[in-house]
């Protein structure tokens, strides 16, 4: 119903003879800059939401994705939007760009990576009137406690580390694990990580796929490496798969598989706390209460995904209320966000207005009315 009328709040007048309310107009340009791995629905997430509020679109989706976009394109065009109201533009880093500094634009809405975001950010966030609605990425952590079901454990941090080849911006690089557990946990992950399917993404047996680019294998291979340099315990590492997982005529493909091993969580480790959008997962072990696996859990800049496992009410409700993210999920992986809910993080994650059902607030102006009755 918000494109026949926008939701408002009625909010009585504490003045019998006034009537008051909210109402809600669109913003006007919107600028839409998206990712590349989930190519279709984050465009809709943006672009659906702001036009049906009323605005026009200017969208500029990943470079690595373009066909996608431009099927998007001639379903609005099909759809009979006219000419105007929704415009995309194709192009890198300096087309996007172009958007952001545009003095017509009167919102930018972007996902990815921290680093493009903040500087969005920081150039909107001194234009008066201005808005930009940034959700970027995040190093995401699964807590496995003593009162976990580590079938659910197991499955959760399997699903959450490595679908889509760890390139969700709430795929999970850290799993918090008690020590009461974590023997049968680390054996029982290292096992499905060893035996993970890596192959055609279109196969109905394939678990993971290839990475984007061979840019992106590059940044994963140089993670790891790192992760080696610092010192920690490697327990599986597939970076160079066999000849016999790559599919026949795809050698030139970016493949990697689970890169997994185990970490200090106290020491201030790079590997463990920046974020590298890739099968590259550490186990970190820990003692004591819920309290201390929380400490640890946000113990990252970021502060997007995350997701406890455990059968304690008292556990599953302490991370609730004091996880420091966005999206947190309990005895689920942290990948499974719905579009009736905010979508977006805290910290580095983000900038304080989630996508999803949230965007509105970035795309829509509110008007306090006020009317006299006496």
């Amino acid at each position: 119903g918000d494109a026949r009328h926008p939701k408002g709040d009625v909010i009585p007048s504490e003045i019998p003879s006034k009537d008051a309310y909210m109402r809600r107009k669109p913003r006007g340009v919107v600028g839409c800059i998206t990712p590349w791995n989930f190519p279709v629905a984050i465009p809709f997430w943006h672009m659906a939401v702001a036009l049906v509020e009323g605005n026009t679109v200017v969208f500029k989706p990943a470079e690595q994705t373009p066909w996608c976009a431009q099927i998007l394109a001639e379903m609005f065009e099909d759809a009979g939007v006219p000419d105007g109201v929704f415009n995309m533009v194709q192009g890198f880093g300096d087309a996007g760009n172009a958007i952001v500094e545009d003095d017509r634009v009167d919102t930018v809405l972007f996902t990815g990576s921290a680093e493009v975001g903040h500087k969005i950010a920081s150039k909107v966030g001194g234009e008066p009137g201005k808005l930009a609605a940034c959700e970027m990425g995040g190093k995401n952590n699964i807590v496995v406690t003593e009162k976990a079901d580590l079938d659910v454990a197991v499955h959760s941090a399997v699903m959450s580390s490595f679908k889509t080849t760890g390139q969700r911006c709430v795929s999970s690089e850290r799993i918090v694990v008690h020590e009461d557990v974590y023997d049968e946990f680390k054996e029982r992950f290292v096992a499905n990580a060893k035996s993970v399917a890596v192959g055609d993404p279109l196969d109905e047996n394939t678990f993971m796929g290839p990475l984007i680019e061979e840019e992106h294998k590059e940044k994963v291979s140089q993670y790891n490496q790192l992760a080696k340099d610092e010192g920690v315990n490697v327990l599986v590492d597939r970076e160079e798969l066999d000849a016999d997982e790559i599919p026949d005529g795809h050698e030139d493909g970016h493949w990697i598989g689970p890169f997994v091993y185990e970490a200090d969580p106290h020491e201030d480790l790079r590997c463990t706390h920046e974020e590298v959008f890739g099968p590259h997962v550490a186990l970190l072990e820990y003692s004591g209460d819920i309290e201390d696996a929380v400490d640890i859990h946000n113990d990252t800049d970021y502060g997007l995904a995350g997701a406890i496992i455990s059968e304690d009410y008292r556990q599953i409700n302490y991370f609730r209320d004091n996880a420091e993210i966005g999206l947190a999920y309990g005895n689920l992986p942290c990948i499974g966000a719905e579009v009736h809910l905010p979508f977006g993080g805290v910290k580095k994650s983000g900038n304080g207005y989630p996508s999803a059902r949230e965007v509105i607030e970035a795309v829509t102006e509110r008007t306090a009315w006020t009317l006299n009755n006496s």
